[in-house]
């Protein structure tokens, strides 16, 4: 007899939902075993955001003395890592350039590699990412680097009055309930952590309302998650006048919304949205000032803006982001290519933090569109702006000189808007491209739930 015992996934699934609440919890236990353990509070304080208006020249004194005893820790405990780091200390934090970059295609094709030999492999986190570009990641974390991670972010969250412990709602990729569900609930209280797991998969307009009464019924305090989710729910609130629950505060992650769509959301729930940039293998490693700029956590990992060769742009410029992080000697990310781009800030910024900061983050180096001239273009989240009534948009490039716009519309949308629009994108891409637009009612999401503003849908052009 062959019999097939059903995976976790339908015991969660065919459970009651009490079953289902003790089920999520215990993964939540399981998480907090590698996040918060130990002298952790005393962590959490030495990531004082207060640190980071402290002068460039001391912050950076202090990272070339973490990095050293990284990359001499690394060096001896990871074999990858021996033959390709210097066996002396570096004399600047220029110096970092003259070490190889890890690509994803590294991380894919062994991931035990980077990890260290005298590490006990069943302590070790096994993470995934959503794979946006098709091509899932698999990676190790082990329980400093996880701990590492978390505490600059509750550090970040503490300043803006927002506690772990105090009830807040999430909106994320996390499986709470069957995609094919149609009726609510479509979230999971989480008692451990006092959190409302939203599924970002089910934000149809008929639901609106009812993730807003549950927001409401929780009395959660704070939100984080994805930043689309949080608009979508703005723009129903703005249009409806629904009555939004009473945060302090709104921390995104995981993607990004334009600087518009953020003061929709800002002016709808009534209080501040901070924006932030991190991968799962550094974890957050940016915040959003309140002048908009993204601010480096420099205690966490030196952070690099590069071009093709992997030397530093020029400010002003745009480049990838290259990251070493300092969570841990164990499962190491030494200058860790993330396919993602951000334009380097030419002054100090306004807000008198010292940190090196970002103008803005212009995506992923894949989210670009080539043009049939050869030409790649990836900063076009601006050219909806003349738009009128765009609640969403999405480039997508179905051809080698054909891009289609997709747009959700908004109550207030006008149609005759859509000519500045595209006159904005073939301005940007040349005569050769042919732009049109179309109306749709929702946008697809990647496998995590996240919205790409600009995708190719052709295999190779």
């Amino acid at each position: 007899m062959n019999l097939r015992l059903p995976s976790q996934q339908q015991i969660y699934d065919t459970a009651p939902r009490w079953l289902q609440r003790v089920l999520v919890n215990a993964e939540a236990v399981r998480r907090e075993w590698f996040r918060r353990y130990g002298a952790y509070q005393q962590l959490v304080r030495e990531h004082d955001p207060a640190w980071y208006y402290r002068s460039r020249a001391e912050q950076e004194a202090w990272q070339l003395a973490q990095l050293n005893r990284l990359l001499a820790e690394v060096r001896r405990r990871v074999p990858f890592y021996r033959p390709i780091l210097p066996d002396r200390p570096l004399t600047g934090l220029d110096e970092l350039t003259t070490l190889p970059m890890l690509s994803k295609e590294q991380v894919r094709r062994d991931p035990f590699a980077l990890v260290a030999t005298d590490l006990d492999r069943r302590t070790l986190w096994p993470r995934k990412t959503s794979g946006s570009t098709g091509t899932p990641l698999t990676f190790y974390l082990d329980r400093e680097a996880t701990r590492n991670h978390q505490a600059p972010a509750d550090a970040m969250l503490a300043a803006l009055g927002c506690r772990f412990g105090e009830p807040r709602a999430r909106f994320s990729g996390a499986y709470v309930v069957p995609y094919t569900r149609i009726q609510p609930p479509f979230w999971i209280w989480i008692d451990l952590y006092r959190q409302l797991q939203c599924s970002a998969y089910h934000l149809a307009p008929e639901f609106y309302p009812h993730y807003l009464r549950a927001l409401r019924e929780h009395r959660v305090v704070y939100g984080t998650g994805y930043p689309t989710a949080w608009h979508l729910l703005a723009m129903y609130i703005r249009e409806h006048g629904d009555q939004p629950p009473r945060l302090r505060a709104i921390v995104t992650d995981s993607e990004g919304i334009s600087l518009e769509q953020q003061a929709v959301v800002e002016q709808a729930f009534g209080c501040p949205v901070v924006q932030t940039y991190g991968t799962g293998e550094v974890g957050q490693i940016a915040w959003q000032c309140e002048h908009r700029r993204y601010h480096v956590l420099s205690r966490a990992a030196i952070v690099e803006v590069v071009d093709e060769t992997g030397q530093p742009v020029a400010p002003g410029e745009t480049g990838q982001i290259v990251v070493t992080s300092f969570a841990s000697s164990g499962t190491p990310f030494i200058r860790y290519q993330t396919g993602d781009l951000a334009t380097l800030a030419a002054d100090d910024c306004p807000c008198g933090r010292h940190s090196p900061s970002w103008l803005a983050i212009e995506g992923r180096i894949d989210d670009r569109i080539k043009t049939p001239d050869g030409r790649w273009v990836g900063r076009l989240s601006h050219v909806t702006k003349p738009g009128i009534g765009i609640k969403e948009s999405q480039i997508a490039q179905v051809a080698r000189d054909r891009i289609i716009i997709r747009v959700v519309p908004a109550p207030d949308f006008v149609p005759a808007s859509m000519q500045a629009v595209v006159a904005a994108a073939q301005r940007y891409l040349g005569p050769t491209m042919q732009v049109e637009w179309e109306l749709v009612e929702r946008l697809p999401r990647t496998r995590a739930g996240k919205l790409r503003h600009v995708v190719r849908e052709v295999p190779d052009v």
